[in-house]
């Protein structure tokens, strides 16, 4: 079994709070697959396995009670890591996944996890999509021949609102035993969680995957080792979804902020249309989604365009001397 190290954010959790209520209602729902029609692709080699990279997210987001400013796949990629004060895990999966690619000796079978954003603030919503991906225990697992019989395609969508959605499409899963080898075949959300104890509380899929119900474990460790199923011998059928509702809805975006600056496209492409609403010109800052400086503008009262070519696609923050900001995306 492959622990949950999540180097990427070790070093952000303090505080922990263990046994918290879990700030979320679940809905299953059921409705057609729609695969992401345009998207940009994280740059991952091929043959990847656990991958971790920062996602950009166009937006903070409130997750498990907490403002996230970091998004990022863990080092098991099926789930999503956000980091704010401390570190909350986003799983529509827990079985182990990878590039099909070593078992295609042609190099033209890969996995791809894809990316995309739509709508405008407050009611963005970035979509990640796993598709065609496959599972380490049989890619890497095997004594001789390299196989990847077993694929699967499924999306999560992070609202700005906070509400987070698993979406699963079409899959060839035969034999889920195999797929969550060492480890629970199922899915859900941990917050506040310790990647050195496995401390945390879990919001996790009991029963078959069509209708499941989700249950709340206080004790990670014990529950790994409890003979709990998960969804046992299932799968999530094409069009099964789960939705997790934060209790107390909520955007971190400013009210003010959005008045005082606003830009479209968004995501943009090459020109960038930037409506500053102050009463005088004033300078801005590109910020990209490590916190780096990356360059500058001057904004005008009413309309600038801005040229955004030579931006590497990615997540940004545009932010103006006066203290407003707003996240753009840039897709080339």
């Amino acid at each position: 079994m492959k622990h949950l190290n999540l180097g990427l954010a070790g070093a952000m959790i303090a505080g922990l709070a263990w046994g918290q209520d879990v700030p979320y209602t679940t809905e299953l729902i059921s409705q057609p697959y729609e695969s992401i029609e345009e998207y940009s692709l994280l740059d991952l080699a091929p043959g990847w396995d656990d991958p971790e990279e920062v996602l950009p997210l166009p937006f903070d987001m409130v997750v498990w009670g907490d403002t996230c400013t970091l998004m990022a796949t863990a080092n098991l990629g099926e789930m999503i890591l956000g980091a704010g004060n401390n570190t909350h895990l986003i799983a529509p999966l827990f079985a182990d996944i990878c590039d099909v690619a070593p078992a295609d000796t042609t190099g033209q079978d890969v996995s791809e996890i894809r990316y995309t954003y739509e709508g405008v603030a407050p009611n963005r919503v970035f979509k990640v999509e796993y598709h065609n991906i496959g599972f380490y225990a049989e890619v890497y697992g095997g004594d001789s021949v390299i196989t990847a019989s077993q694929r699967a395609t499924y999306q999560v969508w992070l609202h700005e609102t906070g509400t987070i959605t698993f979406h699963y499409g079409p899959n060839t899963i035969t034999d889920p035993a195999l797929i969550a080898e060492g480890f629970l075949n199922s899915a859900g959300l941990v917050g506040n969680f310790d990647p050195y104890s496995y401390g945390g509380t879990l919001l996790v899929a009991e029963g078959p995957a069509d209708s499941t119900e989700f249950q709340t474990v206080n004790d990670i460790y014990g529950w790994l080792y409890s003979g709990a199923e998960g969804w046992g011998s299932t799968w999530p059928s094409e069009g099964t979804g789960y939705v997790f509702n934060p209790i107390q809805p909520t955007s971190v975006s400013s009210v003010s902020n959005l008045r005082a600056l606003a830009a479209f496209p968004n995501p943009a492409h090459d020109v960038l249309h930037v409506q500053w609403n102050g009463a005088h010109p004033t300078n801005a800052a590109w910020v990209d989604a490590h916190g780096r400086f990356v360059g500058s503008a001057r904004l005008h009262p009413g309309p600038t365009a801005l040229e955004v070519s030579d931006l590497a696609a990615g997540a940004y923050t545009l932010r103006v001397e006066e203290g407003s900001a707003i996240r753009v995306v840039i897709q080339h």
